[in-house]
């Protein structure tokens, strides 16, 4: 059960200040490593008119001091850069005392991996619904020269309507210095998720362990199972020498494109390995004719993301408003726009689709592949 916000340790201070602008604590939904997850509810001056949102709390007081000095200015940068329709919207981000607090759209059907243990494999119609908008989504990123490097169930949200969101940036990072892609050396992300050339620990280009870490998601929307199980070295060997296979019980209901998407998804040579545009225009998904164009929203953002620019300077400009102290400080980072209603509604969701799920009783975890 969720648990009152008063009794998991979060200062009065700062919460009351934070309380003052409209927000309402409601329960706890979850916890990271240095930050726990709230439902809350937020009303607007003025207005008789509420809103759901969840809030990551971060208290810097207990946080490492690489992840204060390096990963957490890096995520505020980016969540303050992006918008996209298939990414979760930032709300406000706000600084009191030591507490960070980052207020998002609410996603009431919870997570990807919650959705497949509760239904099992998800169809290949709606994988491609879903698998096309985290492309998009993805494809925005990496024009931007940001690389997600988490990508995995638990970090795809699912709305009310059915629509799928990437979420949590806290390993993410711009990536392109002078016009070129630099290479990463930090191994973070998800084992389950993690590309050869990571495991392998030499440096990697982040955009290309993003597509195998997509192409990881595909295959467990479509099996209920992870492609490679053992450890490190047993999984390396596997990926290089692509000893995966679609579990037999789905494996004669899914279309060769599908497959073969897959298979230059978990490419595991990165030279080679499918780019999101390749991805995007891979016949799996132009073949539906209303996959070929962009809706309005995913146009604007990815015309936006080609024109845009993003630098070290979005980084230092968060460290400045990091360092702001005071007893009575509520330092805003991202103010509210009270204009900015849920603009990213879909027209492709399950609403207006058949979703087909293969219902799987015979197990409530994530299988490895058999």
């Amino acid at each position: 059960m969720p648990s009152n916000v008063g009794s998991v340790g979060v200062k009065k201070s700062a919460q009351e200040h934070i309380k003052t602008l409209g927000y309402r604590f409601i329960a706890r939904l979850g916890e990271g490593t240095f930050s726990k997850v709230y439902l809350t509810e937020y009303t607007r001056a003025e207005a008789s008119t509420s809103e759901k949102l969840a809030c990551k709390l971060i208290d810097t007081a207990v946080c490492s001091a690489k992840f204060k000095k390096k990963f957490l200015p890096r995520e505020l940068a980016i969540l303050l850069r992006i918008r996209h329709p298939h990414i979760i919207r930032v709300h406000a981000i706000m600084k009191c005392h030591s507490k960070i607090f980052i207020f998002m759209r609410y996603a009431e059907m919870g997570d990807l991996l919650t959705f497949i243990l509760a239904h099992g494999p998800i169809g290949e119609n709606q994988t491609r619904i879903w698998g096309r908008h985290m492309a998009l989504a993805l494809q925005y990123l990496h024009e931007l020269g940001i690389a997600h490097r988490d990508l995995k169930c638990e970090n795809i949200l699912i709305t009310s309507n059915f629509n799928v969101k990437i979420s949590d940036f806290g390993f993410a990072r711009h990536i392109m210095r002078d016009g070129a892609a630099e290479l990463s050396s930090t191994y973070c992300g998800s084992f389950d998720y993690a590309a050869p050339e990571i495991l392998k620990g030499q440096p990697y280009d982040a955009r290309a362990s993003d597509m195998w870490a997509y192409g990881v998601l595909l295959y467990v929307m479509l099996n209920k199972s992870m492609p490679f199980k053992g450890r490190t070295k047993v999984v390396y060997e596997a990926q290089m020498d692509r000893k995966w296979q679609f579990r037999s019980r789905v494996r004669h209901k899914l279309s060769g494109q599908v497959k073969l998407l897959v298979a230059n998804l978990l490419e595991p040579n990165p030279i080679i390995r499918y780019t999101v545009e390749e991805t995007l225009a891979f016949g799996w998904y132009t073949e539906n004719p209303k996959m070929k164009s962009l809706r309005q929203d995913e146009f604007q953002a990815l015309t936006e993301a080609r024109t845009g620019t993003m630098d070290s300077r979005d980084v230092l400009q968060v460290k400045s408003k990091l360092r702001v102290s005071g007893s009575d400080v509520i330092t805003t980072i991202k103010a509210v726009d009270e204009a900015d209603a849920e603009q990213h509604g879909s027209s492709l969701s399950v609403k207006t689709s058949v979703i087909e799920l293969i219902q799987d009783a015979s197990s409530d975890v994530i299988e490895n592949n058999k």
